[in-house]
């Protein structure tokens, strides 16, 4: 017989009568619950990799600092009785506008008459909407990262010098490139390097890979990947191991096309480790919370016309990459 968690059974003992849309109970309990399964260490990187910045308008604007300004090296010999050489900087500014993404399920009230299948229903509808709101995310930042005419520069391999070729490839040296070019463009070191899966299950079969990781006390998931961090002189490495279905709701399951989000490609960045509106990074979610709404919490209300109970969750956001210089992309990695 399973144990009801005492907080579980008492949400779910709830029922409101609602018709007003401001009467939504906020399932504290289901919440935490389903942040804990989305955001999965290994699994979302979405609001892992991408800094997330509070804004107090749905849509404004940001500075994008002219980066010569700050590297060009002025004169600055002073002659005696002269003034020092006046020095300027130019800005210019782009805009973000935060979406409002959401999702709501209904739970027939005839199918929560019994408490323990009322209790596993509310928690899987719960987690269902959690997860199609994560993945939907995840999509929407790998597919801004993985375009080729979004970031500042990279390369298309192909032929043998995709990473699949373990005769003739050279992983290590195509990352370099990516990260010498970010530094010398920006003064930044890029921090995080985000793989595909099928680029990452290739990567660690790949001889150089192996005889420059084959040292590592154990070979568990965190420490090749630490390895793998070290190797490219890159701080963070993520493997986007996340999954999507691209067939069409109603087709037969003989049509299933299931990909990995972040497909054959490595991104290469730089990501502020201290968020802010004024503070350089390659990219940037903005998130938005107006009076009345909730953040990626579940809310509940019973709607009696219908005899059903609506679980809801929402949240604003836009996600930009906000300094093209300071993302490198590697396509068509592995064929």
């Amino acid at each position: 017989m399973s144990t009801m968690d005492p907080r579980l059974a008492a949400v779910s003992a709830e029922r409101h009568y609602a018709a007003s849309d401001t009467d939504w109970h906020i399932d504290a309990a289901l919440s935490e619950m389903s942040i804990q399964f989305a955001i999965e260490p290994g699994m979302y990187l979405g609001s892992t990799i991408m800094p997330t910045v509070p804004v107090d308008k749905q849509y404004d604007r940001y500075y994008i600092w002219d980066k010569d300004y700050w590297f060009r090296i002025p004169q600055t010999k002073r002659a005696p009785a002269t003034r020092a050489n006046q020095v300027e900087t130019s800005v210019s500014s782009n805009a973000y506008y935060c979406h409002n993404w959401a999702l709501e399920e209904k739970i027939p009230f005839e199918d929560l008459s019994n408490a323990d299948a009322a209790l596993a229903l509310e928690e899987s509808t719960a987690r269902h909407i959690m997860q199609l709101l994560m993945l939907d995310q995840e999509n929407r930042i790998a597919a801004l990262m993985t375009t080729a005419a979004n970031v500042g520069s990279g390369a298309a391999l192909s032929g043998t010098n995709q990473w699949s070729d373990r005769a003739n490839s050279d992983p290590v040296s195509d990352v370099t490139t990516g990260r010498l070019w970010i530094q010398k463009e920006t003064g930044f070191k890029p921090s995080t390097m985000v793989v595909g899966q099928e680029v990452h299950d290739s990567l660690i079969l790949h001889p150089d890979m192996i005889d420059r990781v084959k040292y590592v006390q154990r070979a568990d998931k965190a420490n090749v990947e630490n390895a793998i961090a070290d190797v490219f002189g890159i701080a963070k490495y993520f493997v986007g191991g996340v999954p999507k279905q691209n067939a069409a709701e109603g087709l037969p399951t003989s049509a299933s096309s299931m990909t990995f989000i972040w497909g054959k490609a490595a991104s290469i960045f730089y990501a502020s480790a201290a968020p802010g509106r004024n503070i350089p990074s390659g990219v940037y979610a903005f998130r938005w919370r107006p009076a009345g709404f909730t953040d990626f919490i579940v809310e509940t209300k019973d709607d009696d016309d219908i005899k059903a109970r609506i679980k809801r969750v929402n949240y604003f956001q836009d996600e930009r990459i906000t300094a093209t210089q300071l993302a490198y992309l590697l396509s068509t990695v592995v064929a």
